[in-house]
C-alpha cells in the first residue's frame, strides 16, 4: 500500500470537497438522512431513494457523495425516536430501543443520546480507517462468499437470538422461529408459487417488515400504557457532549471490537446494518462484566448496538467500489445512481479512478461530524418535547406516529392493520415471558438470507448439502458458530457443573 499516495489523496479530496457546494450538499443529505431515520416508517433505504430523484443531473461523484451523506445521517437517525420513543426508525435501530428507552424512563435521555451520537460518530471514523486499509483484502473475501456462506451467517443470527434470551433460551428459539415462519409469506422468490397467503393480494407481497417492527415495539409500548394504572411523568437528566465521550472512553476497546465486526458485515454483500447491530449487541453483551444491567438500560448495549451499525456503512462502499457489487440496499441504489450516470463500478474502475475512494472517505467523514453537531441538537429538543408532554398525551401521539409510520413504509392501510396486529401479538408475548426482538430478528433473517440462500445452494449444488461443510469459508464460519455455541452454553456446565442463573433481557 503506498501511503504517501493515501495521505495525497485524502488531501486533495478534502481541498475538492471545502467548497460552499460541498458542504451544502454534504449538510441537507445529513439532516435529511436524519429526519428520514428518526420518522418511524421512513427507513434509511427510503430516504436514499427519494433524494436519489435530485440527483439525475447532478456529476456522477457529487451524486454519490450526497446519497452517502444521507445514507449516514439515515443510520444514525434511528436510534433517536427508538431512545425517545422506542419505536426504531429504522430496523438497524432496534437493539438501540431496548436499551436507549430504559434509559429514558429513568431520566437518562440525554446520556443515551450522548452515547448514540458519539459512538456512531467514531464507529464510522473507525470503518472509515479500515476501509482505507484493509479494502483489497475484505474484497477478495467477500469474492468467496457464495449462498452457502451467506446461510451460514443467518445461521449465526438464529444463535444470536438465543444468545439474548438466555432467561429462557427455549422462548428465544421460539420468537425466532416464529420469525422465520412469519418471513416465509408471500410469493416464493425462486419459483413463484404462494406461500401462506391464503388468497390474499397483501399477503402476496410478504408481511412488511417496517410496520411489523413499529407494532411490536411502538404499539406494544402503547398497549402498555394503556393497561399501566400508575402514570407517571420521566424526569431529565442534563449530560453534554464531554460526558458522553468520557463514557465512550470507558468502552473504548468494546467500540474497536464492534467496529470491526461491523466493517466485516458490512463488506459481505446483503447483509447490511439490519443484522450488524444485533451482532454489535450482542458481542456487548457476552463479553461485559456487568451483563444484568442488559435489558435495563445498559452503557455498552447501545455503544456496541451503535457502533457495529455505523462501521458497517464504510464497509458496504468496499464491494460497490471495486467489485460493482452493493453490500446493502442504500449503495444499491447508490450503484444504479451510477449507473445511469455510465459509470460501472469494478476492479478496472478503482485503478484508475481511485480518487473516488478518498473523496467518499472524506466525505464521510465530513458528514459524521456534521450528524454529531445536528443530531445533538435535534435530540435534545425531541427529548425536552417528549418529558414536557404529559403521558397520557404522549401515548396518543405515539400511536399516531405509529399508524403514521406504518402507512407511509407502503402508502397502504393495511399496514395499519398488520402494526396493530403485531402489537397485539408483543402485549401477548410479554405476558407468556417470551422476548419479541428475536422475532424481529428472525423476520429480518427468514426469507431474503436464510431461505432464499439456503434453496440457491441447493440448486447451485445440484441438490448436494456437501459444500455447506466442505467449502472453506462455510468451515470457518460454521467452525466460529461452534466456538459461540461452546463458550456460551457448554463451558459453563464444565466449568462449574451446572448452568448459572439466568435472567431475561429481551423483554
Amino acid at each position: 500500500m503506498d501511503w504517501l499516495q493515501m495521505i495525497t489523496g485524502l488531501g486533495k479530496a478534502f481541498v475538492d470537497l471545502s467548497t460552499p457546494y460541498g458542504y451544502w450538499l454534504i449538510t441537507i443529505g445529513v439532516a435529511a438522512g436524519i429526519l428520514g431515520g428518526a420518522l418511524p416508517g421512513v427507513s434509511t433505504t427510503m430516504t436514499v431513494a427519494l433524494l436519489a430523484v435530485f440527483t439525475y443531473t447532478m456529476d456522477p461523484l457529487w451524486s454519490i457523495i450526497l446519497l452517502s451523506a444521507v445514507q449516514l445521517g439515515g443510520t444514525y437517525g434511528g436510534s433517536i425516536s427508538a431512545t425517545v420513543l422506542n419505536i426504531p426508525g429504522t430496523p438497524a435501530s432496534a437493539p438501540t430501543a431496548i436499551e436507549g428507552y430504559q434509559l429514558t424512563k429513568k431520566g437518562e435521555a440525554e446520556v443515551a443520546l450522548g452515547i448514540n451520537v458519539f459512538t456512531s460518530f467514531m464507529g464510522n471514523n473507525l470503518g472509515l480507517v479500515m476501509l482505507l486499509i484493509s479494502m483489497p483484502f475484505f474484497v477478495k473475501l467477500s469474492m468467496m462468499f457464495g449462498p452457502w456462506e451467506m446461510f451460514w451467517f443467518g445461521i449465526f443470527g438464529v444463535f444470536i437470538a438465543a444468545n439474548l434470551s438466555e432467561g429462557d433460551t427455549l422462548k428465544g428459539m421460539i420468537a425466532a422461529t416464529v420469525g422465520l415462519i412469519i418471513s416465509c409469506v408471500g410469493i416464493d422468490p425462486i419459483d413463484g408459487s404462494p406461500r401462506f397467503s391464503f388468497g390474499s393480494t397483501y399477503l402476496s407481497a410478504g408481511i412488511p417488515l417496517i410496520p411489523a417492527m413499529i407494532g411490536i415495539y411502538g404499539f406494544t409500548e402503547v398497549f402498555d400504557g394503556l393497561t399501566d394504572i400508575q402514570v407517571s411523568s420521566f424526569e431529565l437528566k442534563r449530560t453534554s457532549l464531554i460526558g458522553a465521550a468520557r463514557l465512550w472512553w470507558k468502552y473504548r476497546w468494546l467500540s474497536v471490537r464492534t467496529s470491526v465486526l461491523g466493517y466485516i458485515i458490512g463488506v459481505a454483500p446483503g447483509i447490511g446494518a439490519s443484522v450488524s447491530c444485533w451482532v454489535g449487541y450482542d458481542h456487548a453483551r457476552t463479553t461485559s462484566k456487568e451483563p444484568e444491567k442488559f435489558g435495563h438500560g445498559s452503557i455498552e448495549g447501545l455503544i456496541g448496538s451503535e457502533t457495529c451499525n455505523m462501521a458497517n456503512v464504510p464497509g458496504a462502499y468496499a464491494p460497490v467500489l471495486s467489485l460493482g457489487v452493493p453490500g446493502d440496499a442504500p449503495t444499491a441504489i447508490m450503484l444504479g445512481i451510477l449507473m445511469l450516470h455510465g459509470v460501472r463500478p469494478g476492479p478496472m474502475f478503482m485503478l484508475t479512478n481511485p480518487e473516488w475512494l478518498y473523496q467518499i472517505v472524506v466525505a464521510l467523514f465530513l458528514s459524521g461530524i456534521l450528524f454529531v453537531i445536528i443530531g445533538t441538537y435535534a435530540g435534545k429538543g425531541l427529548v425536552r418535547l417528549f418529558v414536557s408532554t404529559p403521558r397520557t398525551a404522549m401515548a396518543a401521539i405515539v400511536a399516531v406516529l405509529c399508524s403514521l409510520g406504518a402507512y407511509a413504509a407502503n402508502i397502504s392501510l393495511l399496514d395499519i392493520y398488520t402494526a396493530f396486529f403485531f402489537g397485539v401479538l408483543g402485549v401477548v408475548m410479554k405476558g407468556l415471558g417470551i422476548p419479541v426482538s428475536p422475532l424481529v430478528l428472525g423476520l429480518i433473517l427468514g426469507g431474503d438470507l436464510l431461505d432464499v440462500n439456503f434453496r440457491r445452494a441447493l440448486l447451485a449444488g445440484k441438490g448436494s448439502i456437501a459444500p455447506f461443510f466442505t467449502r472453506g469459508v462455510s468451515l470457518g464460519l460454521l467452525a466460529f458458530i461452534a466456538a459461540v455455541v461452546f463458550y456460551q452454553y457448554l463451558y459453563p456446565l464444565i466449568r462449574h457443573g451446572r448452568k448459572k442463573d439466568r435472567t431475561v433481557i429481551l423483554k
